[in-house]
């Protein structure tokens, strides 16, 4: 009995872009296009540019802003830069327990006289 074969996609670990965006920029770009649009929304309701509401035209401007301005930021950095970004200085620091503190110039503990 021969054995049957199907073919298999080899090219795996392929970037997945759009407009040179990866899947996380673009949930960046919407989550300010959000923000922008409730910016919009509730400090400018009754305010109008080129015709537009004000939350429509900041939320265009993000986009039209966003995309060129990030794919600037990108050009050369690795995959994943910007999550890795924003992790980095989202995250609490940690410090060597081993390093002497600069502030503290009396010790906490007074030694048996």
């Amino acid at each position: 009995m021969a054995l049957r074969l199907s073919p298999v996609s080899r090219n795996l670990h392929a970037k997945v872009t759009l407009l040179g965006l990866e899947l996380e920029d673009m949930l960046f770009l919407a989550m300010a296009c959000a923000i922008a649009m409730l910016v919009g929304q509730f400090f400018f309701s009754d305010r109008y540019m080129f015709f537009l509401p004000m939350n429509w035209f900041l939320m265009l401007m993000v986009l039209v802003l966003g995309v060129p301005s990030l794919m600037l930021f990108k050009y050369g950095k690795p995959r994943g830069y910007l999550l890795d970004l924003v992790l980095y200085y989202g995250q609490a620091r940690s410090y060597c327990a081993l390093a002497r503190d600069t502030k503290l110039t009396n010790s906490f503990l007074k030694e048996n006289e």
